[in-house]
């Protein structure tokens, strides 16, 4: 279980840090539109990701509640 944690925050690092890449060039060249869509693609699997690992921690701890 470790692991599948350390690889899903490893995996959010390398997209956080891929959308921040484009964003700056975003900020740079605000009419390239489909950096913009990029970004919400990117923006979009965060998020997902993010449901997944959040729910997994309330079960566990409404489990111990218990």
């Amino acid at each position: 279980m470790l692991e599948t944690a350390i690889e899903e925050k490893r995996k959010r690092e390398n997209l956080k840090a891929e959308r921040n890449q484009l964003f700056e060039r975003y900020l740079k060249h605000p009419m390239d539109t489909h950096l913009a869509l990029e970004i919400k693609a990117l923006d979009d699997q965060l998020a997902e990701d993010a449901k997944p690992s959040a729910g997994k921690n309330r079960s566990s701890f409404h489990s111990r509640l218990k």
